[in-house]
Parts: C-alpha cells; sequence; structure tokens
C-alpha cells in the first residue's frame, strides 16, 4: 500500500488487515500441510465393483426383544458408473437397476440408497480380503407400519459380509 494512504487508514483498521492477513496465511499453510500428509484414497477412481455377500446376521425381535441370527446367503450385485466427483453410482442386481449415492471417505467408499421405509448402505473399505477382493459390508434398515389380521409387520434389519472386486 502507498505510505500516503496507509497515512489515511485509522491505526486500527490496519491492524486488524494485518491480522487478518496473518490468519489467513497460517491457516492456509495449515490446510497445505494437512492435505500432504494424508495420502489420497485408493477407491478414489474405481469405476465398477462385483459384490458378493455370503454370510448375514439379521434381527427379528420376540416379544419385544431383539435376537440376532447368522446366516448363510448369495447376494450379489454390480456396482456400476461410480462417479466420487458427482457422487453417483448404480447398483445393478436381481431387482433391476437403482441409483444411489457414492461417497468417498478416509479409506472407504460407501453407497447410500433410500426408499420409502427403507436404507441400505453399503461400504467397501480400501484392504483386501484376498487377492483383488476388498472387505464390504451391505447393511438393510427397513420399516413399512402395515397390519393384517393378526400380522404386524416388524422392522426389517440385516447386515452382510463379503467381498466386492473392482472391476476392469
Amino acid at each position: 500500500m502507498p505510505k500516503m494512504l496507509l497515512m489515511l487508514l485509522p491505526r486500527e483498521t490496519i491492524r486488524r488487515t494485518v491480522l487478518g492477513l496473518v490468519a489467513f496465511l497460517i491457516a492456509a499453510g495449515a490446510a497445505a500441510a494437512g492435505q500432504g500428509n494424508e495420502p489420497p484414497n485408493p477407491l478414489a477412481g474405481v469405476k465398477s465393483l462385483k459384490c458378493r455377500f455370503p454370510t448375514a446376521a439379521a434381527v427379528a425381535w420376540k416379544e419385544g426383544e431383539p435376537q440376532a441370527q447368522i446366516r448363510s446367503q448369495e447376494l450379489n450385485f454390480d456396482v456400476n458408473n461410480i462417479d466420487t466427483q458427482d457422487g453417483t453410482a448404480e447398483y445393478v442386481g436381481t431387482a433391476g437397476r437403482v441409483f444411489v449415492s457414492a461417497v468417498l471417505s478416509g479409506w472407504s467408499i460407501y453407497f447410500v440408497e433410500t426408499s420409502v421405509g427403507q436404507l441400505n448402505v453399503t461400504t467397501v473399505f480400501a484392504q483386501e480380503a484376498s487377492p483383488k477382493k476388498l472387505k464390504a459390508v451391505h447393511a438393510r434398515h427397513g420399516y413399512l407400519q402395515m397390519s393384517v389380521g393378526k400380522f404386524i409387520s416388524e422392522p426389517s434389519v440385516s447386515q452382510s459380509y463379503g467381498t466386492c472386486e473392482i472391476g476392469s
């Protein structure tokens, strides 16, 4: 700033401007340093996954108490057109195609699907269970209140465990 302009500004304005500039530079430096310490998520460039979940835990309420049951199953689906920048992807399975949200965070990628009374979340971890297969979990939570005769619906809750293979 020219010397003449500085003389016209009140001393308090100059002090606040300098302090603001120093705070900005410190914050910018800390942000840049923080970015350098954390490696990028290795799942950021993944475009498709083939997922298989052979084991599940489900809960049913009996007389108001949750009862967990482990079971074997064949739950398979693909996740295609993954775009972590836009936060979009699509599930493709036996029920057809469903558009989902894709969230990249830490060393995982999450796929979130919502519909009336239902929330499904698939988490794929950036850790191999075996060569080329990443550890993954698929959770379903749902409840649609209804009753037919003596039947009263219960919440549907399950979590499936398996792997997802990165597509080519």
